[in-house]
């Protein structure tokens, strides 16, 4: 949250879904309770499980963004099967020719602090 203002939660859960971690933005009202949070978590967890059968031909997993009204949702495999999620505000923004929809929500920035995560782990 230090390196990105946009970013309202983070958590990491390990692969059965249990949150090992997780820090909320201060001043930032939460949208999704925390129990329907780890519902999400689940969710996600499986779709990567079920992502990781066609590695061998697409090769892994980066990212996925999920774009809703109020937020974007973002979840990152880690190593061991555990996850990163991050939220991150959805305010309007300006359409921007030539930008790519993950510049738009700084995508660089929280892959930076994933790979400097996995490099010290």
């Amino acid at each position: 949250m230090d390196f990105n203002d946009t970013i309202r939660f983070a958590a990491i859960c390990n692969s059965n879904g249990e949150i090992l971690w997780h820090s909320q933005r201060s001043g930032v009202k939460n949208i999704v309770p925390l129990e329907d949070t780890k519902k999400t978590l689940q969710r996600a967890l499986s779709a990567w499980q079920e992502r990781s059968q066609v590695t061998s031909i697409v090769g892994r997993g980066l990212y996925t963004i999920a774009s809703y009204e109020k937020i974007k949702r973002i979840t990152i495999p880690l190593p061991k099967g555990d996850m990163l999620f991050v939220t991150v505000g959805n305010d309007p923004l300006q359409v921007k020719k030539g930008k790519s929809y993950g510049h738009l929500v700084e995508m660089g920035k929280i892959l930076s602090i994933v790979d400097f995560v996995n490099e010290n782990s």
